[in-house]
Formats: structure tokens, sequence, C-alpha cells
């Protein structure tokens, strides 16, 4: 028997525990200066070197607009991204956003410890891809059982430029599309939702 833990306050802590590991990683084994001692690439995806790392994440380091290095991992590997169907500029749907809704079926059964993760993988880049720094605030497809009313309910309906939706599901493809400004990250199961996150997290950044 599956046990679900109760929605909202563990996604929210297991994605700002992976907010906070995934997307400074790096930083720990990272050089001073990586413009001129990082070590040799793993191997090129297009022009864009990767790192492999111990714990089997591919690591990247990404200029910045204000010309300082940053350093991302991602659980892809990035030469079989294109497994995962995506739609182009999909960058531009947040990009001017104030706050960002990262939603969910509460529902589902599936594992919620890998929808955090899944959520996470996405809600990282946020503030480095967004005019205003936008963060994300976790929210629901549809009440939970019992309802908590803590979680407002949010849908593709409600997604606008300045308050976009992220919709997290369970289908029956792994892909990436678009309608309006939401964005829909679907997964054939948890696992792959991780997966399909971290396609729509390279295209953030402009790797395809």
């Amino acid at each position: 028997m599956k046990i679900k833990f109760k929605g909202a306050d563990f996604i929210t802590f297991l994605v700002i525990f992976i907010l906070v590991t995934s997307i400074f990683g790096l930083y720990t084994n990272r050089p001073e200066q990586p413009q001129q001692t990082a070590p040799e690439p793993s191997f090129f995806h297009g022009e864009i070197a990767f790192y492999e790392q111990s714990d089997g994440f591919f690591g990247v380091y990404l200029q910045r607009s204000d010309g300082q290095v940053q350093p991302i991992s991602f659980r892809l590997d990035p030469r079989t991204m294109n497994d995962i169907l995506i739609e182009s500029d999909l960058n531009q749907k947040v990009r001017n956003a104030t706050k960002i809704y990262t939603t969910y079926s509460p529902n589902l059964d599936t594992s919620y410890a890998k929808m955090a993760v899944a959520i996470g993988e996405v809600t990282r880049l946020l503030p480095l891809i967004t005019v205003n720094r936008a963060v994300s605030k976790n929210a629901f497809t549809e009440d939970a059982n019992p309802i908590d009313p803590n979680v407002p309910i949010k849908t593709c309906e409600d997604a606008t430029l300045e308050y976009p939706v992220i919709e997290f599901e369970i289908g029956n493809q792994n892909r990436v599309n678009s309608e309006g400004f939401c964005i829909n990250v679907i997964g054939k199961n948890a696992d792959d939702l991780i997966l399909s996150a971290d396609r729509l997290g390279y295209s953030f950044v402009g790797i395809y």
C-alpha cells in the first residue's frame, strides 16, 4: 500500500533541499578560476562541455549575463535528451513572470518524493532565466483529500504573462509542451517525469 504524505509541506521541503544542493553542487569541487583550470570535459554536446560527476549527474559551466560562471548539474544525460519531445523557446513563457506556479495533482498514485525532485529540477533555474528573478509557488490542480486550505488550486486556465503555470503530470509519453502561458511537463512515470523536467531545464538555459 502506497503511503501519501501531506501534499504541499513535503513537496516544498524537498524542493527547497534540491534547490540548495543541486544548483550549487558543483561549487564544492570547482576550481577557483574554472575558466583557466577546469578539468578536461568528459564529452561535448554540440559545443558545450559536460563533466560526468561521481554521483552520476552531468555538470556544465554556463556563462551568465553578468559575466560570472554558473555551475549547474543535471540528472538527464544530454546525449539522450532528444528522446524527450519538447517545444522550442519555452523560456519565453516564463521570462517576464513575477511569480510562477508549479502545480500537480495531489491524488496521483505516484511517488511524491520524486515529484518534488522533478519540480526542484525546474524551479532552481527560474531566478536565473526570468527578468524579475521570479520564484515559484506550490499549487494543486485539484483539491487534496482531505482539502488543504493553504495550497491554492491552479491549472493551465489560470496561467498569465505575469503568473505562468508549470504543470507536472503523469501521462502516456515523455514530453514537454505548452498552452498559452502554461508549460506541461509530462512523464510516463515518476522517474521519467524527472527526466522530462530536466529536459525543460536544459532548454531554459539554452541547451538543446
